[in-house]
């Protein structure tokens, strides 16, 4: 057993002492009914101080985190709604007793929906929220959010009661201080809740104040299970590379440790407590662990076949429902780890079961949809509920007294009568049947940028547009296969004459592979990802527009590997891949003029697009690491030069919300995401891409790319069509924090570069067009011996209020000079904080020649000054 040393902290919480004494006197002069108003019996019996009126009044529903109601579904009753937030739900909702939804959204704001499906209130945040609310005994919700603070409400009005502050993450040695870890209560009252910023809190929900503090190594995103019976917590955190612990019994009164134990993954879910002593939670070493609760000692591991973000459930009849990222959902026996049945689904699904009365589970996937299974894994129903390109249900149901509520990663929140799809408008509701399942043998099925897999291949290709296949191995069951990249062909061919090229695989752990060509060759660039599950063909140059092209794969898989985790090695070929596709081939707007505005000097009108709701599925690792983190990033892409005809400069420059109003994006004056691009534009084909590599900082640590490539197809007016396409190349070791771990699941195979594939949103900002920044002043351009710098005189442009940097361009090849314009800019202001000086590192070996010079405010080339030559 090992002992972690609890830390008192101070009282953080942002009430004065006088007003946390008011509270403390309140609280206990208050019955709970006041808050409450009992209309009769209670009808839920909870054994720590929950809403009894609530049927699922936190996440996982109960103490033990069973995740399992008494309702039983009945055919009548409920309502069929959907309420829309402005950007997507990756928080699980909670029920109050009369029927009120609770839930956050990444729009920073959370929402208490009507059981009718209008909006009662919502409290804004200056962040997004992940977490779920709880609701406790006297009629309050307490809503954590990303922005550091958990907000204490009266359920009914919305009404302030406190507001807590987490610590900043410098003081606690964490990367930032969101609330991601939901809430749990104690028998006592006392709330426990995770954060970011390496420590769990035990809070007096009377005067808002710190009882103790658990510290911990990295974020906390598992919900502490409460034993009520000794007063014990146990959870997880997402600590990853062994060594130290990562999953905890703790003492509920102090924050102590009782036992510890080290699982190789992080656990992000949340445990689950058994009646007859057992700790049952996933990981993402792909495994599912149980624990003696008493002691700590490990009973039995059950292997899925790729890492595990969702939270177990356990049937009536004792049954362990786990779904895995691999697609699958699992009924495993508690009592020794044995797998009683499996259902397999085609996508990755992290939304956690819920479980029912008579032990039907439901369970959002990743296609966006709904999945009710019988206690037996067999389907009892299924429906399509997330519509659109983001159609991907991460939030865990919730189970109210006659509906279901589910929320999807595009904002919407549905109401779900029980059986819907069993009672006769169901049977008519075309989002209402048996879903897709994996077919028998060895297939290639088509990701589309957002992370939906597909039996059915696109009719129709974006000339530029990267193609990404996910393999599926189905015998009886979904099965653990890899595709071998040694002898992998892929073949791209004009159908009815044309040109055409092949590209065969090399070495044996993923990688490009070397390319056999005949003389009037196409040539597709082919990599198969570092953990060989999937491969994405990149179009180099550009499909023939107006014809259909055929691409044909050859190769085989590899069954029965070793496995240490997620990282698996050798094994035996299984069996051979071989399919053919055939697309027809798609461009855009006619000629090589850019559709948005170039400069032809500062002074001009610039053109500029939004770049948005950033998905990045590929590898399917990344989604479950930050897939509300990428959703909160926004970009603005501005056009600064072009020096000949289809070829431009655009310039990334990060942006966020204004203030509480989600809805609108604005540069921020801190951020580090100051990327160049190449923009090349062909007959509506817009293809952006970085090849010198760029650092930024996501999320408390950095990040080194080597290329980044942005494909699109937008009309002569810059209306983005269709969903734009990304390619990220980085080399593991060049990602602080998280590289290793990368690295040690082989996503990084010996030493090649983690290939990572994904979408977004894109379309013209305010109109596409942005107008010179005022105050900018008189600059002037110099080199001083190895550091490109502007002076400003007269300026009043101020670094805490625009984003400003330097940019500097090949005068001879046209091409951006690869430097760390995100996080080694430097900027140097008066005593007013007005902008006096500007200047960035030059790298060994670049600005030798001529340089144009940029000062970059914004997205808009404010300055331009000449370099030697």
């Amino acid at each position: 057993m090992r002992v972690m040393a609890r830390e008192r902290v101070r009282p953080i919480a942002e009430c004065t002492a006088l007003a946390c004494a008011v509270f403390a006197l309140a609280a206990l002069a208050t019955p709970a009914s006041a808050a409450a108003p009992d209309t009769g019996t209670a009808p839920y019996t909870y054994d720590v101080p929950l809403d009894p009126h609530s049927p699922w009044p936190k996440f996982r529903r109960d103490a033990a985190q069973t995740a399992r109601s008494p309702v039983r579904p009945r055919r009548k009753g409920g309502r069929l709604w959907t309420f829309k937030a402005r950007e997507g739900i990756f928080s699980s909702p909670v029920i109050g007793g009369d029927g009120t939804v609770f839930v956050g959204s990444a729009d920073q704001n959370f929402y208490a929906i009507g059981r009718d499906g209008k909006l009662r209130w919502k409290l804004p945040t200056r962040e997004i929220i992940d977490s779920a609310a709880l609701l406790d005994d006297r009629g309050r919700v307490y809503v954590p959010s990303g922005d550091g603070h958990l907000y204490a409400r009266d359920a009914a009005t919305g009404r302030p009661v406190w507001t807590y502050a987490a610590q900043p993450a410098s003081e606690t040695g964490g990367l930032l201080n969101w609330f991601e870890g939901n809430v749990a209560i104690e028998g006592d009252g006392t709330l426990v809740v995770p954060d970011d910023n390496f420590r769990i809190y035990g809070i007096n929900r009377d005067t808002a104040t710190t009882d103790w503090a658990f510290p911990t190594r990295d974020n906390n995103w598992s919900l502490p299970a409460v034993d009520t019976a000794t007063n014990s917590l146990f959870v997880g955190n997402n600590f990853f590379l062994g060594g130290a612990p990562n999953l905890w019994s703790i003492d509920g009164a102090t924050g102590a440790t009782q036992w510890s134990a080290d699982i190789p993954g992080s656990v992000v879910a949340s445990p689950l407590l058994t009646g007859d002593g057992k700790v049952i939670v996933g990981a993402f070493d792909g495994f599912v662990h149980a624990y003696d609760k008493a002691t700590g000692r490990g009973l039995w591991e059950f292997p899925t076949r790729d890492h595990i973000y969702s939270s177990p459930a356990q049937l009536p009849n004792g049954t362990i429902v786990q779904p895995s990222t691999d697609g699958s959902v699992y009924g495993i026996d508690p009592d020794d780890g044995s797998k009683v049945w499996q259902y397999d689904t085609l996508n990755p699904i992290r939304s956690s079961p819920a479980v029912d009365g008579k032990g039907n589970s439901y369970i959002g996937g990743g296609d966006g949809r709904l999945y009710v299974l019988n206690a037996d894994g067999t389907l009892r129903w299924a429906m399509k509920l997330s519509p659109g390109r983001r159609a991907t249900i991460n939030s865990s149901p919730a189970l109210g007294e006659d509906v279901i509520v589910a929320a999807d990663s595009n904002g919407n929140i549905f109401s779900v009568p029980y059986d819907y799809c069993l009672r006769p408008k169901g049977r008519r509701d075309k989002r209402c049947g048996p879903p897709p399942q994996p077919r028998p043998g060895a297939h290639l099925y088509s990701v589309s940028p957002f992370g939906i897999l597909k039996k059915k291949q696109p009719r129709t290709l974006d000339a530029n547009q990267p193609l990404a296949l996910w393999l599926f191995v189905r015998k009886g069951r979904s099965r653990l296969a890899f595709i071998n990249p040694k002898g992998l062909r892929v073949r791209v061919r004009s159908v009815g004459g044309g040109r055409d090229g092949e590209r065969r695989g090399g070495g044996q752990d993923g990688g490009r592979g070397r390319t056999t060509l005949s003389k009037r060759a196409r040539r597709p660039e082919v990599f198969v990802s570092g953990d060989r599950r999937y491969l994405v063909i990149v179009p180099d140059p550009r499909l023939p527009t107006g014809r259909s092209v055929e691409v044909s794969i050859d190769g085989t898989y590899v069954v029965h590997p070793q496995r240490k985790g997620l990282d698996f090695t050798g094994g035996r070929v299984g069996g051979r891949i071989h399919e053919t596709h055939r697309f027809r081939v798609r461009g855009g707007g006619a000629g090589r003029k850019f559709p948005l505005r170039v400069p032809r000097a500062p002074g001009d009108r610039s053109g500029v697009w939004l770049l948005n709701q950033l998905a990045l599925p590929l590898p399917d690792l990344l989604p479950s690491y930050n897939q509300i983190g990428f959703e909160s990033l926004d970009f603005l892409l501005g056009m600064v030069e072009s020096s000949r005809p289809g070829q431009a400069i655009v310039w990334m420059v990060g942006a966020h919300a204004a203030g509480t109003d989600s809805s609108r994006v604005v540069p921020d004056p801190s951020t580090t995401y100051l990327v160049p691009f190449v923009a090349k534009y062909d007959h509506g084909l817009l293809t952006l891409s970085n090849s010198g590599g760029a650092t930024f900082v996501l999320n408390g640590f950095g990040i080194q790319t080597e290329d980044w490539r942005i494909d699109a197809r937008t009309n002569s007016s810059g209306r983005v069509l269709g969903t734009p396409e990304t390619d990220i190349t980085v080399n593991c070791a060049d990602v602080a924090v998280y590289g290793p771990f990368l690295e040690q699941l082989g996503l990084c195979a010996q030493g090649r570069p983690l290939r990572i594939f994904g979408g977004a949103a894109m379309a013209p900002y305010e109109g596409g067009v942005q107008r010179p920044p005022g105050g900018v002043g008189a600059v002037s351009f110099s080199r001083q011996g190895e550091t490109l710098v502007a002076d400003l005189t007269g300026s009043r442009l101020k670094p805490s209020e625009r984003s400003v940097a330097l940019l500097a361009v090949d005068a001879r090849s046209g091409a951006p000079l690869p430097l760390d314009y995100g996080t080694q800019t430097t900027r140097t202001t008066d005593a007013a904080g007005n902008l006096r000086r500007v200047s960035v590192p030059l790298t060994a070996g670049t600005g030798t020649g001529p340089l144009r010079v940029y000062l970059m405010v914004d997205a808009y080339p404010a300055a331009r000054g000449k370099l030697g030559g």
